[in-house]
């Protein structure tokens, strides 16, 4: 099934060192991606911010904000250490 799609997904640090850090990690997986995805990664005020546009098939919506989770997720690990 075909969709169209905007979404926003904040997370909140509270620190900038931390927000800049994450969303420039993560900001990298951006590039080179299919034509009907958009997706832009930037921090603000220690948040990191996720804008997405999509159009297509929902499942690849699903597959692709779930590698960005994950990306956070190791991201956020390697900050910790």
């Amino acid at each position: 099934m075909k969709i169209s799609a905007r979404a926003e997904i904040v997370w909140d640090y509270e620190n900038e060192n931390v927000a800049r850090a994450i969303a420039e990690a993560v900001d990298v997986d951006n590039l080179d991606l299919p034509e009907n995805f958009k997706f832009k990664t930037y921090w603000k005020d220690g948040r990191v911010i996720t804008k997405v546009k999509y159009l297509g098939e929902i499942e690849s919506l699903i597959v692709a904000l779930d590698d960005l989770v994950f990306s956070i997720k190791i991201a956020e690990d390697v900050i910790k250490k």
